[in-house]
């Protein structure tokens, strides 16, 4: 998103729109952006500085770190705000670095579908969402040695 400072009107204005979603060139295998990365941003010259707020918001399939499956989410930033100095050679402004770097932000460093998310079932891998598992669990053998101890 690059705003062209010679066209911008005194009193500033509105920019809304989308980036592709390859400008969050994510690599992680856990998180798939779904679609555009959509703005809504008021910019205004004041005092040398271009001031820009407003929302910025993507679209993702994220992995649970609990069960593995895949959820969709929204990534959202209600109050982005960004100042950039301006010089008399200023003719343009990219924006686009800046809301990368909010979302990639916003992103859950351990993303889960649900707060009642179950898991997987540590010993056969089951997804426990869908139902229990027929496996049973090994016994806690670590005191079973005490079991043929003999007193008195």
């Amino acid at each position: 998103m690059i705003i062209d400072i010679p066209k911008l009107r005194p009193e500033g204005e509105w920019f809304e729109g989308q980036e592709s979603q390859e400008i969050l060139s994510i690599h992680e295998s856990g998180f798939r952006p779904c679609g555009p990365v959509r703005y809504r941003l008021f910019a205004q010259a004041v005092s040398g500085q271009l001031i820009v707020r407003g929302s910025v918001r993507a679209f993702f399939e994220l992995q649970c770190v609990r069960c593995t499956e895949f959820y969709s989410t929204t990534i959202e930033e209600m109050s982005f705000l960004r100042t950039y100095q301006l010089s008399d050679a200023s003719e343009a402004v990219d924006v686009t670095p800046d809301l990368r770097e909010d979302i990639l932000l916003r992103l859950p460093h351990h993303p889960v579908c649900s707060s009642a998310c179950k898991g997987l079932c540590p010993y056969c891998g089951a997804n426990l969402n869908l139902g229990p598992c027929s496996c049973k669990p090994p016994g806690d053998h670590r005191w079973s040695a005490l079991d043929n101890v003999k007193l008195g």
